[in-house]
């Protein structure tokens, strides 16, 4: 594909993406709508477009005129499309690359579960940003279960052992394997979030954090991945992933946007269809050589055991965390993956912070691993100290409530994301940790007061009585000390002044 032209069309067809979706979005029956490369006679083609989902293909006779796709929008043509159907497990064409093996040093790409029947991979590694310790990143389905919740039960993360992951319970059977604690996993197929995720970390034990490599590989493969940041995926770009399934593999990425999900039983009714936001869409590329069998040979990019890796583009950058795949609905299978922004957001705004560790971070600089017997964080000495205090029965009464309303209530979500919140408390985790940390006036343009003022507004519409009401108490002077101190320990002094907490004199003067 023209990766070029691909990119410079993909980046006039967002300028108006958000106002489109919505027009085609009221058409009755149109499920999401992403863009990518149009699709004719079940062939990818390399021409962009807007790829329209709905329940079932119908032909244009048997629509009302209301009910109709136009064929062209703009410069760029409409592609309609029906549900994708997601496969638990399929056979292999050829050699099984499966690896189980323990690994030590820890390192991306290897196999990784929390029970005796199933496992995933071992995508990347982070730090949280609330204490600096080592964590690592896969799917929710990986260390919990597929069920559509978040959660923050704590689950011994072990690599499976004896060669299959049946043979032995992962986490019974001895502790050697036992590499760490899941901490959450957030699991959401709402059509009303503003992004869909399914993404899991678990904490690395810190026996281990000084033996991890920052790198992607296993015993199936000799190629080795390094990781260099972040970045946005782009239509016909080509990828790159190491899973403990499959291995070493290579894509292009063929859409971004909604991806309308069913479930795997052609029977199953259309109220049961999903709405996926913020996906990626990846196929084999020409060359790549790993096949898998659903009645049928095809070449694929992933297979089920590869939940859990990151894909990253030719500059080293992670695009996206794999969690599952279409191989009955094309002539080769497709990868479904969630944008690597959107699960980073996901996370910060469930309370879980992230930094993405690069591979240069492996690099003699051992500072930003440090184990789980790290001094207590600021945000946690005050928190110790205060659990009788005035905000610390906020905290209990309503973080819930507003955490359910970020998640599920579409004009709370837009305000928090809008108004850049997740970033907002990734500084703020950041300044419980460094002295003399200055919180940022505005991020990407939006500042503290336009974050503070907007989901004031949008809390007392959409929240309890209760939450309405201590907002419309406490929030005044709440806003005040968030808005106006540049520190964390300022914030603290000012709601001291105001009888909110108490600051231990051990650690502020």
């Amino acid at each position: 594909m023209d990766e070029n032209r691909l990119a410079r069309e993909q980046q006039t067809i967002l300028r108006d993406y958000d106002d489109v979706r919505a027009e085609l979005l009221a058409i009755p029956g149109v499920l999401g709508v992403g863009i990518g490369v149009k699709e004719t006679g079940n062939q990818f083609t390399e021409e962009m477009s807007y790829r329209v989902w709905v329940a079932e293909k119908k032909p244009p006779e048997e629509l009302a005129p209301a009910e109709l796709v136009p064929p062209q929008i703009g410069e760029f043509r409409t592609d309609v499309l029906t549900p994708l159907r997601v496969q638990e497990d399929s056979g292999v064409c050829g050699d099984e690359r499966r690896t189980l093996s323990e690994h030590r040093p820890l390192q991306g790409g290897i196999a990784i579960s929390t029970d005796s029947s199933s496992y995933g991979t071992l995508g990347w590694f982070a730090t949280l940003d609330a204490d600096d310790t080592t964590v690592l990143l896969t799917n929710k389905h990986v260390l919990y279960d597929a069920v559509n919740e978040i959660t923050t039960v704590v689950k011994k993360t072990a690599q499976p052992q004896l060669g299959s992951p049946s043979t032995c319970c992962c986490c019974e059977c001895g502790s050697d394997n036992v590499i760490g604690e899941s901490l959450i996993g957030i699991r959401d197929l709402s059509p009303m979030t503003a992004t869909s995720v399914d993404c899991a970390i678990a904490r690395i034990n810190s026996d281990l954090a000084d033996d991890i490599l920052l790198e992607i590989t296993n015993d199936s493969t000799d190629e080795l991945l390094t990781v260099s940041g972040t970045a946005a995926a782009v239509v016909g770009q080509n990828v790159r992933k190491i899973g403990a399934r499959s291995g070493f593999t290579t894509g292009t990425v063929i859409h971004i946007g909604d991806a309308a999900v069913a479930p795997t039983d052609p029977g199953a009714p259309a109220t049961t269809i999903a709405i996926r936001t913020g996906q990626v869409l990846i196929i084999p590329v020409a060359a790549e050589t790993y096949q898998v069998r659903e009645g049928v040979c095809k070449f694929a990019f992933s297979n089920s055991g590869d939940s859990g890796a990151v894909i990253l583009n030719d500059d080293d950058e992670i695009i996206a965390l794999n969690w599952g795949g279409d191989r009955t609905s094309y002539t080769v299978g497709l990868t479904i993956a969630n944008n690597i922004q959107n699960v980073v957001s996901a996370l910060a705004t469930n309370g879980f912070a992230i930094t993405i560790l690069t591979s240069d971070d492996g690099d003699g600089d051992r500072e930003r691993i440090r184990p789980l017997t790290a001094a207590p964080t600021l945000l946690e000495t005050l928190r110790d100290a205060n659990s009788t205090s005035v905000l610390h029965d906020l905290y209990e009464t309503h973080h819930a409530e507003v955490l359910n309303l970020i998640n599920h209530s579409r004009p709370v979500t837009i305000a928090w994301h809008r108004n850049q919140g997740p970033a907002f408390v990734a500084a703020l985790a950041r300044s419980a940790r460094l002295e003399n940390y200055a919180l940022p006036e505005a991020i990407e343009g939006h500042t503290r007061t336009q974050l503070l003022t907007a989901m004031k507004e949008v809390l007392l519409k959409h929240g309890s009585p209760r939450l309405r009401q201590d907002i419309t108490h406490y929030g005044p002077q709440l806003h005040e000390a968030l808005a106006q101190n540049p520190t964390l320990e300022q914030i603290a002094h000012h709601l001291q002044s105001l009888g909110y907490l108490v600051i231990p004199e051990s650690v502020l003067r």
